[in-house]
Order: C-alpha cells, then sequence, then structure tokens
C-alpha cells in the first residue's frame, strides 16, 4: 500500500522529470516488500481508524483500494479540540510536532468554521508572533508578518509555492492553515527569513457528502457555498467546492462579487499508485481600495472612508492547477511527483490617494489603467523513504525542484482631482492617460537540489538534518522598448541542522538552527556587479508539552533571527548599492490548544518581538522593524453545553491584542495604535441543520493592518449569520 506520510510537495515540469517517473514505475514489478517495521504501517492503522469506507463484508480488494485512498488523501491526522499533533510543512511528512525541532503553527479546520473566517489572513489571528499584511488594493491573497519580518506574499499551497501578490484566494476549500517559523529554504528554495505560510485544501473522500451554506452579514455581505465528495467509481473519488459571494463593505462605495470553483479528483490506478488533479478557479471584481495614506490624519478619518472612486473595478480571474502522481516501489521508499501552475490576469482600474497634501485636508491622487499578469510553474520530484539502520530509524526526502515565474504589467498613468479627506465628492474622471509611466516583466527561474532526513536514535533522541543547494536567474523586459536586463545568477548553500531530546513521552525539547535566502532584483553596486543574496539565519530553543493525558498541548521557542545582505545606498556613490546592512529579529512564542475540560476547546497565544535594524547607513540604529509589535497575544475558546434543553449548544468567545506597530523604514513619528478586539460566537446543530450567530469586533475598536504602501482599516463592529445542511 502507500506510504502513509503523506506530502503536498511538487515535481518538476519538465519532460525529463516525467520520463523519468515512468522508467521507475517497472521498478515496482520488482521491489521486494521490507519485512522491517515501517512506521507507515501505524499511520495506516490511524487512517483506518479516521474514515471507515468499507462495509464489514467488503470483499478484500475493495479494502485494499480504500485504504490506498486515506494514504493518499490525508491532510495531516485528524485535529480534535483544535490541537493538532503532527504537520506537513515542516518536513514534507505528516510528522509529528513533538519530533521536530522547529515550530510550525497549525490552524484547524473547525477554527476556520468556528471563527467563520472569509478571509485567508483571519488565519493568522491565532498564531503566535503572525500579523495579517492586506493585499493589493484588496485582493484577497494572504499576506504576512512572521517573527518580525515582512513576508510579502509569497505562500504554500500545499506545498506548493505561490508568488501570491495577484492571487485570488478563497477559504472555501481550506482543511487546515500551517506556519513554518523561521528560515526554510531548504526545503522551499528563496525565502523570507520570518516564515511562510502554508495552505492545505480539502481532498476526496470515499464515502458520499455534501454540505451546502448560506451567509448573511452585515453591510449587506452575501456568500453561498457548497462542499461535496464520495467515488465516482471504484477507483475514482472527488470532492468539489463552490461559492459564490456578494459582498458590500462598511467602506464607502466599495464591494465585490465573484465565484469560486475547486474541483479534485483522485484516480487509485493500483494499490501503489495514485494520481490526484486540483484545480483552483476565482473570477473577482471589486472596487480598487487602497485604504488610508500613511499620515496621522488617517486615525482621524471615519473608519469607512474611501478615497478612490466608485468606477475603480478591477475585473481579475486566477486559476491553479496542480498534479501528484504518486507510486510505492516497496514499504519503505516511493517517489512522488507534483506539478503546479498558476496564473492570474487582471484588468485594474487603480484610483488611488498616494499624499495628503499640506493642509492636511486634502488627499492628492493617481490614476492608471493597467493590464497585469501573473505566473507561476513549480514542480519537484521526490524520494521519500522510511527506514531503519544501526541504531536508528529514518524519515527521508530528497528531490530536485524547478519554479520559475512571470510577473507583467502596463501602467498609463493620468492626474486625478484631489479629494477632501473629511468631506468626499465622487465623480472624478482621469486626465487623458498620456503616457505609460512604466511597462516590465519580470522572470525568475530556479532550479534547486535537497536532502533532509529526520532521524530517531532509541526513544529519546530525534535528529534534523538538511542540506539545499539553489541556482536562481532573474531578468526584467522592457515591454516599452524590448529591452532584455539579465542579472548574474544567485547560488546559495542552504543548511539545516536540529535536535530534540525527550525526557518522557510528554516533553520534547529542541534545538536548531536554519538559513534562509532571496535574490534582489533591483539595483547594482558601484563596481557594476549585481547585488548578492540576502541571506537569514536563525537558532532556535523551544519545549513542547503535553498536559491532561494529552487533551491539551503547549509550546514555547525563543529565537533569534538575522537578516543579512541588506542592500543600502553606497555612502560615496548614493545612486548605487552597498551590502552591509542588517536587521535582527528576537523574540519567544507560546502556544497552547486542546480540550482542557469535557466540552471545551482553547487555542491561545502570546508573542514577543523584538525587531530592529542592527546595522545601516541609512536608518538609524535601533529602528523598529514594519508591522512587528513588540507584544501580541490570543485566545479564543468555545464550551458545548453537555445536558439539559440546552445541551449541544456552542458559545464561543476571543480577544486579540496587538500592541503599537511601526508603519516604515525610516520609522514615521507615529505607529498603529494597539488594540484589543472581541468577537463571540454562538451555534447549535438540529439534525443535519446548523445555525451559527458571528459577532466580530464587539467593542468596535478602531483597529488599521499595513498593507505595501498605505494602513487599511479592519471592520468595526459585524454580525454574520450562517445555514447550513448536511446531505
Amino acid at each position: 500500500m502507500l506510504l502513509q506520510r503523506f506530502s503536498t510537495s511538487a515535481a518538476t515540469p519538465s519532460v525529463y522529470a516525467i520520463l523519468m517517473f515512468f522508467a521507475l514505475l517497472p521498478m515496482a514489478g520488482n521491489a521486494q516488500d521490507s519485512e522491517s517495521g515501517d512506521t507507515g504501517g501505524a499511520d495506516a492503522e490511524d487512517a483506518a481508524e479516521q474514515v471507515s469506507t468499507q462495509d464489514d463484508g467488503a470483499e478484500d480488494t475493495a479494502e485494499q483500494v480504500a485504504t490506498v485512498l486515506e494514504t493518499v488523501v490525508v491532510t495531516g491526522r485528524a485535529i480534535d479540540h483544535y490541537s493538532a499533533t503532527d504537520a506537513l510543512t515542516g518536513t514534507k511528512t505528516n510528522a509529528l510536532l513533538r519530533d521536530l525541532p522547529v515550530t510550525v503553527s497549525v490552524v484547524p479546520h473547525q477554527l476556520v468554521e468556528d471563527r467563520a473566517m472569509l478571509r485567508l489572513g483571519e488565519a493568522l489571528d491565532n498564531v503566535a508572533g503572525a500579523q495579517r499584511k492586506q493585499g493589493y488594493g484588496g485582493v484577497e491573497n494572504f499576506g504576512a508578518f512572521l517573527r518580525g519580518f515582512d513576508s510579502s506574499f509569497l505562500t504554500l499551497r500545499n506545498g506548493i509555492r505561490d508568488h501570491g501578490f495577484y492571487t485570488l484566494r478563497d477559504v472555501a476549500n481550506v482543511e487546515r492553515f500551517e506556519v513554518l517559523k523561521g528560515p526554510s529554504s531548504v526545503l522551499y528554495g528563496a525565502v523570507y527569513p520570518g516564515g511562510i505560510t502554508n495552505t492545505i485544501t480539502k481532498k476526496p473522500v470515499a464515502e458520499p457528502m455534501a454540505e451546502v451554506r448560506l451567509t448573511a452579514g452585515s453591510e449587506d455581505r452575501y456568500r453561498a457555498e457548497a462542499d461535496l465528495g464520495g467515488p465516482v467509481s471504484d477507483a475514482i473519488f472527488y470532492r468539489l467546492n463552490v461559492a459564490y459571494e456578494d459582498l458590500r463593505s462598511f467602506r464607502d462605495e466599495v464591494g465585490s462579487d465573484g465565484y469560486f470553483l475547486a474541483p479534485v479528483l483522485t484516480w487509485v490506478a493500483s494499490d501503489r499508485t495514485s494520481l490526484t488533479v486540483e484545480v483552483e478557479h476565482k473570477s473577482s471584481e471589486y472596487t480598487w481600495d487602497l485604504g488610508l495614506p500613511r499620515h496621522p490624519v488617517s486615525l482621524t478619518l471615519p473608519l469607512e472612508r474611501f478615497l478612490g472612486e466608485p468606477d475603480g473595478i478591477n475585473d481579475v480571474d486566477s486559476t491553479y492547477v496542480s498534479t501528484r502522481l504518486e507510486h510505492e516501489l516497496n514499504e519503505q521508499w516511493t517517489i512522488r511527483q507534483v506539478l503546479g501552475h498558476a496564473r492570474t490576469d487582471g484588468d485594474y482600474r487603480l484610483r488611488s490617494a498616494w499624499r495628503v497634501d499640506d493642509d492636511e485636508r486634502t488627499a492628492l491622487r493617481v490614476a492608471y489603467d493597467t493590464w497585469e499578469r501573473s505566473k507561476t510553474a513549480v514542480g519537484q520530484h521526490e524520494l521519500v523513504g522510511n527506514f531503519g539502520g544501526p541504531g536508528a530509524s529514518h524519515t527521508f526526502v530528497g528531490g530536485v525542484e524547478y519554479y520559475e515565474t512571470e510577473q507583467a504589467y502596463n501602467f498609463p498613468f493620468a492626474g486625478l482631482a484631489p479629494i477632501d479627506l473629511f468631506e468626499p465628492v465622487y465623480g472624478a474622471q482621469p486626465q487623458p492617460f498620456g503616457f505609460v509611466l512604466f511597462a516590465d516583466e519580470n522572470n525568475s527561474r530556479a532550479l534547486g537540489v535537497y536532502a533532509q532526513d529526520l532521524i530517531s536514535i532509541g526513544d529519546r533522541w530525534k535528529l534534523l538534518a538538511g542540506l539545499r543547494y539553489d541556482r536562481v536567474e532573474n531578468s526584467t523586459m522592457n515591454l516599452l522598448n524590448g529591452q532584455l536586463t539579465e542579472r548574474d545568477p544567485d547560488t546559495a548553500l542552504s543548511p539545516q541542522f536540529g535536535i530534540v531530546f525527550q525526557p518522557d513521552e510528554a516533553t520534547s525539547i529542541h534545538l536548531s538552527y536554519g538559513e534562509s535566502f532571496r535574490s534582489i532584483t533591483s539595483g547594482r553596486t558601484a563596481d557594476g556587479s549585481d547585488l548578492e543574496p540576502e541571506t537569514g539565519q536563525q537558532l532556535e530553543i523551544g519545549v513542547r508539552r503535553e498536559w491532561l493525558d494529552g487533551l491539551v498541548a503547549s509550546s514555547f521557542a525563543v529565537y533569534d533571527i538575522k537578516r543579512q545582505n541588506v542592500a543600502t545606498p553606497d555612502p560615496l556613490m548614493p545612486t548605487f548599492r552597498v551590502q552591509t546592512a542588517e536587521q535582527s529579529s528576537r523574540g519567544f512564542e507560546i502556544e497552547l490548544s486542546g480540550s482542557p475540560g469535557t466540552g471545551w476547546d482553547v487555542i491561545a497565544s502570546v508573542a514577543y518581538i523584538d525587531g530592529e535594524v542592527s546595522r545601516d547607513n541609512r536608518f538609524a540604529v535601533g529602528s523598529r522593524l514594519p508591522g512587528a509589535p513588540r507584544q501580541s497575544a490570543s485566545v479564543w475558546g468555545k464550551h458545548t453545553i453537555q445536558g439539559g434543553n440546552l445541551a449541544g449548544l456552542e458559545l464561543a468567545a476571543g480577544a486579540y491584542y496587538v500592541g503599537e506597530r511601526a508603519l516604515a523604514l525610516p520609522n514615521l513619528p507615529w505607529d498603529l495604535p494597539s488594540y484589543t478586539r472581541v468577537d463571540a460566537m454562538a451555534a447549535r446543530s438540529f439534525g443535519d441543520w446548523r445555525v451559527q450567530l458571528n459577532l466580530k469586533n464587539l467593542a468596535d475598536r478602531r483597529i488599521y493592518d499595513l498593507t505595501s504602501t498605505t494602513i487599511m482599516p479592519q471592520e468595526p463592529r459585524s454580525v454574520l449569520l450562517r445555514l447550513s445542511r448536511l446531505f
């Protein structure tokens, strides 16, 4: 049967790699099943207990197919009471969290449902040391600040990297979120040092299921969803998530409408081979809303103040396709490939306030009517092993990864009449679009070779060691004059080391070191050389502990991250760059989740971040890193009444605190204010029906998030009512 340690990685999209896969298939007929003990067997028993796919009297062949399906569709072990026991992102296998010398935070599907999340970024509220970053003019993507550093919009989707800046995303097909903290280039190539987010999506199921739901909320927000799944035949299984939304906004003149479609098919070709094909498509029309300028007067404006134009409508389509082909050579070794391709095309009508005038009453504005496009192709060809050795057992992942990205845009520029911040009047039309401000096509291609081994030594020790080599090529084509600028290739060697000591079955203590790199695609040194990649290094010490016989789990981590090779102006020739700047982030995180008592579920976090400029010739040493609050904390608790007339009634509440945040470098004389937001939920099931009421920002606090260039208000007090039915 297929190896249970599921991973959502990707396969090289080259013909060579595909031919390699099929060249290895004949080996399966000669491969001898190992007689040694394999951890995959234990996982198979767990999966079989989670979902029963056959009647007691089913034939052996049908049972084997059902077992294989469980190995294919597993998205991590089942999560009870908000507390995950494993994660896919840290090792590309569903390794137990207690065995990992790195920190991975997991936001389970049940929490997504209980909080009635409509946007992916809301999941970061429950992750220690993570903050939302709002998207491109209102785009529904997944930006983040992690452990003090801006991770931009780079994210993973089932382990496949997504540039993310333009990508439209939806929560309808989300199974769980994972956040890998700290540098992670050993598995994922060029990334930011603070960490990376990973969305695990829903997969096909063995038995028929269907759920439909309707959501209505304040400010005329309406959304409909359906989640369907089951067998198509004895060997083909499916999952289909669809959604339609018509969302007005608390922001004046702002709204969006669109649909989302996400089918998944799994073909179990044999008890050793499977193929999963997954598609996501989202189409949306939404008002371009860049928020408010980074100026203290913005904090005095009503949260609903909109500074664009109602006819500034974006029309955007995003499509993502992936295939995952896996073949088990024997009980110890599996080969797998995943190909991923994402594309976003959009016509954008940007109407933006770019500066507050000196009178502190007027916002100066510009207009762009643009087309923009992004494409990402990713692939991996991997060998995965679970095998024993002298005095140790190994969980090994090694492979070759190729990825390429393309980002193209054309920005015709026009002036737009200013707008009064306090008494806005809409209807201004852009001046004639006289010239194209810029039009480029940026391309990046990368090839990485990597290996990672999680080694278990006896009952108490775990070692994690990995190494990756990357080569990245970047180029820019000026679409106005056809000039191609190619930068020197970047190369990087990224190691990772970690050790875990488990003094008892409930406690794990770890120490780890990891590195990251990221190409710098603009600027040169005074001698004409291209800039070297930025690098990141992290040292982390942590403890994970289970309480109450495993019903509650807690984690504590202390870390020190340095971001080096940061470009800064050459003091002798300021139009050029030198790479002498450094930024650092030190802090600690505490997370807790589980069920402390019958009918109780809780998830909580505390974080402290000291993120600052540690060396620079432009920004003052000690300047705080943007988007990084020194203190933050969250708690969400749910109680399900166990007896009496109210048995089954669910009541929940949560509080989220975020301290003051710097807006930019150099630091401005004012910060984004701290806030405490309180949410609540009540729900009751009546047979196959469920009614859920969510109240968000109960105290109606003024809350702001950062975008790349502005600040964006979070919604004030709001209500969501959800009705769902299972079939």
